[in-house]
């Protein structure tokens, strides 16, 4: 599985087409510009606030949840993950790219299927004649 765009390629993308420069986007976000150029250059990690990130992404006219992920973090507003199984199961199938899951759970008497284990390959015959030094040279 592909990882979406990282950090730096959203915030540089959306600053060209913003025609946003390093210290604009620094002034208008409420963060310090040397630090802003370290993490566009991926000397440092993005910010690890979200409310940080999300004044970027408003300073960037870009979507909140989707910078937020860029930058390796799980927003706060998707807290409903962390209560819900069947929303936990829906969304790891979506991102595996298959349909999503209803949204009813299975029943707690349902038996998990299992896939199937492969074929063993048949074992070469071992010939008794020699040593197993020979056989195996």
């Amino acid at each position: 599985m592909s990882q979406g765009p990282s950090f730096p390629r959203v915030a540089a993308e959306a600053m060209a087409r913003r025609g946003l420069g390093l210290r604009e986007l620094a002034r208008r976000a409420g963060v310090d510009p040397s630090l802003l150029s370290k993490i566009l250059a991926g000397k440092r990690p993005p910010p690890a606030g979200e409310e940080t990130l999300a004044r970027l992404a408003d300073a960037l006219d870009v979507e909140r949840v989707a910078l937020i992920v860029s930058a390796g973090r799980i927003p706060s507003t998707w807290s409903a993950l962390w209560r819900d199984p069947a929303l936990v199961r829906a969304v790891d199938r979506l991102a595996g790219g298959g349909v999503a899951a209803p949204d009813v759970a299975p029943s707690p008497a349902a038996p998990r299927a299992r896939a199937p284990r492969p074929a063993r390959a048949p074992s070469p015959p071992v010939s008794t004649s020699r040593g197993l030094a020979e056989e195996l040279l």
